[in-house]
């Protein structure tokens, strides 16, 4: 399932991606896969850099759900949409009127993707349409279409034969948009311009076609149309057509209330309560996230955790709340032998603890029930508190120890559930206390993860790992990285309020972190002056990227060097924040394009092609080979195993065994930065990829023997969030001692003056090769320190 976080944006930050905000979403995309749509950065960013501010001319929601709407906007800049359309001819060849504007805009993997389709299927039919990657657009995909061609004014039966067509185009569109996921596109006038369709009966077609599709093919799930063109006259038709077709607009200033919608949660800034750290309010709800240990908190009730027998000795922390509340607990409990069902929860009297009450919960193991039982419980928990008026109730991490819930599962259910409360909430201000043990850090991660993914931060203070020594709730406040002078969090999820904001989604959690982590590193680096880009395919760089550079230097007016050392490439930027900052975007996007480029070459080179490179499977955890693997990488814990294929590397493979005539290969590691990982499945590996911190052995592709031996020679990647190793077989062959002014392996003596080792070595366990073909990897193994 899709991972997703709301980035909320200052004003200076739109006002930035009012210019670069294509380049920021193509290179989230490139480096770690993850979709970024921005909201609201044209309206808020008008004189920024954008030529047209969007407009919006009518909107209305049809019965079923389906939402309509006409704008004046461009649409190589349009954004809040899933998908663009593009009117595209039978050819895809994107050379004049729209189709040209937005090949251009989104660079030339647009027109590559499209010549790669056409080569292989052939011509795209008449009223048909596919969805292809949109490049540097600010789109999740764009779909091209291609609508009829008419004759220079056409007679009444050319626009006949035609009008079938153009509504065949306008279903096709949205059968795709169903194939793939996409909850709204934007669409423009097509054929109405190059094409010769009469732009009128265009407008009635699209908009008839919309209604068809609603009243008889609309399933009723989420789906918005907008009808996005930037002439007034074609604005027009659109609009008169929705008007005389679907009926007046739909007025979006309604409550929820009278929409029928249940109110929405009103977020503040958190702010300090007594000896506590009030990190997040939530209408008369206060979240708050601590270290520390259950039963010594003095709020209220506290939460306990007990197995069906009602046995309170069994179980870490219902054994500490037996030892500090006394016998006389378990002799309560014990006389609701007939409430030990799942999902039961049993009110006690605090005894010797500093609280009131003690709800217990019985919980089943995750293999028992869904997390749904997990929610239940939390929910009767923070009914009964309420019933007993209390102001304040401590939770520890239900289900994280032996029930075997996730972590990060378990954060999630204990906060949505809690922000639910707070919308049926009487009135009464409750404080809620996650109490998390002390030691228990990648848990404390996994909650204030998504208590910062509530309050829509994404970057981690310091300050929240400091507990007090007695294990009571700290008085320390953290400052938020979007409210860097005031010390608070802005709590407010971004989609309740006008605020502009980067809706980001990845397909894992240490993705969509690694994106945070980068997005925080731009826009709030350690120095707002300078910034360093280090990337190896620097190196790649021809004619053609340093004039960019160039522009970029008298665009963003910043200081450009480029840098190469020990190895290692690199691009120092110089200047005021906003411009460095702009300037950031363009040239990581630019890196990111030119490491696409390098992989579709080496592709060609290699003769491999798309189809032989499949997806990364993740590995079962009850398998052999992932149990192989934890015994490998003790002292780290495992997030995921990959089982790495690609057909042709391996073909590659086996042909330079047959070369070096060797007859076996050997286990090696090798650790990559997030951003390659993609790469490497197509490709190979490259030196580029994962230069060591010191080439004391020569500059090529550096493995090692084991684990641990990798943590060390790849230290400079320490900082990463996650640990990403390759396991691979390695073609060492004929080996010698490496030397730092290696490029290609040394000659080996007394023998023919041309015959090169295979491989040089050094150190304990560290092998160099210079040929990529001779490693084939075989897992991607994505670790946490433990």
């Amino acid at each position: 399932m899709a991972k997703s976080d709301n980035l909320p944006l200052e004003e200076e930050m739109v006002s930035i991606l009012g210019q670069c905000g294509p380049a920021l979403t193509y290179a989230l995309q490139s480096k770690f896969g993850c979709t970024a749509v921005l909201h609201g950065v044209d309206a808020a960013s008008a004189g920024a850099g954008q030529s047209m501010k969007p407009e919006m001319r009518f909107s209305t929601q049809l019965s079923k759900g389906l939402r309509v709407s006409v704008w004046r906007d461009d649409l190589t800049t349009h954004h809040g949409v899933d998908a663009v359309v593009n009117a595209a001819n039978e050819h895809l060849s994107h050379g004049a009127g729209l189709a040209k504007a937005l090949s251009d805009a989104g660079g030339p993997d647009i027109q590559r993707e499209s010549e790669r389709y056409i080569k292989t299927f052939g011509k795209l039919v008449t009223g048909n349409a596919i969805v292809a990657p949109p490049g540097y657009l600010p789109y999740k995909k764009i779909i091209h279409v291609v609508g009829p061609c008419l004759p220079y004014k056409p007679s009444k039966s050319d626009v006949n034969i035609a009008t079938p067509k153009l509504e065949k185009a306008v279903r096709n569109i949205l059968e795709e948009m169903k194939k793939h996921h996409l909850k709204s596109v934007a669409i423009p006038a097509i054929s109405s311009g190059l094409f010769n369709f009469p732009l009128p009966l265009c407008a009635d077609v699209i908009v008839k076609t919309l209604k068809q599709y609603h009243d008889h093919n609309y399933s009723g799930a989420p789906l918005e149309v907008r009808l996005v063109n930037h002439d007034d006259l074609s604005v027009g038709e659109m609009k008169r057509a929705c008007c005389e077709i679907l009926g007046s607009t739909v007025s979006h200033s309604q409550p929820a209330a009278a929409r029928g919608q249940p109110p929405k949660a009103s977020y503040s800034k958190a702010v300090s309560h007594g000896n506590g750290s009030t990190l997040m309010k939530v209408n008369n709800v206060t979240l708050n996230l601590t270290k520390g240990y259950i039963e010594k908190q003095k709020t209220g009730g506290i939460v306990n955790t007990i197995s069906s027998n009602l046995d309170l000795s069994s179980g870490a922390i219902s054994k500490a709340i037996l030892g500090k509340a006394g016998k006389g607990i378990q002799g309560e409990i014990s006389k609701f032998y007939n409430y030990n069902k799942y999902s039961d929860v049993i009110e006690t009297s605090g005894h010797n603890l500093s609280c009131s009450y003690v709800y217990h919960t019985i919980c089943p193991h995750k293999s028992q029930a869904s997390e749904k039982v997990l929610g239940d419980v939390i929910s009767k928990c923070l009914s009964l508190a309420q019933k007993k008026r209390l102001s304040s109730i401590s939770f520890p991490a239900i289900g994280t120890g032996m029930l075997g819930f996730n972590k990060q599962e378990v954060a999630q259910i204990m906060m949505d559930t809690a922000v639910e409360f707070s919308k049926q909430n009487n009135g009464t201000n409750m404080e809620i206390y996650y109490v998390i043990y002390p030691e228990d850090t990648e848990t404390y991660r996994a909650f204030e993860d998504k208590l910062k993914s509530l309050q829509g931060a994404t970057q981690y203070s310091s300050s929240f790992n400091s507990p007090s020594a007695q294990g009571e709730i700290p008085v320390k406040r953290s400052r938020s990285v979007f409210e860097p002078t005031t010390g608070y969090f802005d709590s407010r999820d971004p989609r309740e309020s006008a605020q502009p904001y980067i809706e980001l989604s990845g397909a894992f959690d240490e993705t969509l972190r690694e994106a945070r982590s980068w997005y925080c590193s731009v826009f709030y680096p350690v120095s707002k002056n300078v910034f360093t880009i280090r990337n190896n395919f620097i190196q790649h760089f021809g004619q053609h990227e340093f004039g960019k550079l160039l522009n970029f230097q008298t665009k963003f007016k910043v200081s450009i060097e480029v840098f190469f050392k020990d190895g290692c490439a690199g691009v120092n930027i110089h200047g005021a924040f906003r411009d460095v900052t702009a300037a950031v975007l363009e040239v990581e996007a630019m890196c990111c394009k030119v490491q696409e480029d390098f992989a579709k070459e080496e592709e060609r080179d290699m003769d491999l092609r798309t189809s032989t490179s499949s997806p990364r499977k993740p590995v079962d955890e009850s398998s052999s080979d992932y149990r192989e693997r934890q015994l490998n990488f003790s002292g780290l814990k495992i997030v995921r195993v990959e089982k790495v294929e690609n057909s042709a590397l391996k073909q590659v493979f086996e042909l330079k065994k047959k070369q070096l005539d060797v007859s076996t290969s050997q286990r090696m590691y090798q650790r990559l930065p997030a951003q390659y990982c993609h790469l490497l499945n197509r490709v190979g590996f490259q030196r580029e990829f994962a230069p060591p911190d010191e080439l004391i052995y020569g500059e090529g592709i550096y493995f090692s023997g084991s684990v641990d031996g990798a943590r060390k020679q790849w230290k400079g990647l320490a900082d990463e969030a996650y640990l990403y190793f390759v396991e691979a077989q390695v073609l060492t062959g004929k080996s010698t001692h490496g030397s730092p002014d290696l490029i290609v392996p040394p000659v080996i003596p007394s023998g023919d003056p041309i015959t090169l080792y295979d491989s040089v070595k050094g150190g304990v366990d560290t092998f160099v090769i210079f040929n990529g073909h001779q490693a084939l990897p075989e897992y991607l193994i994505i670790c946490k320190k433990e």
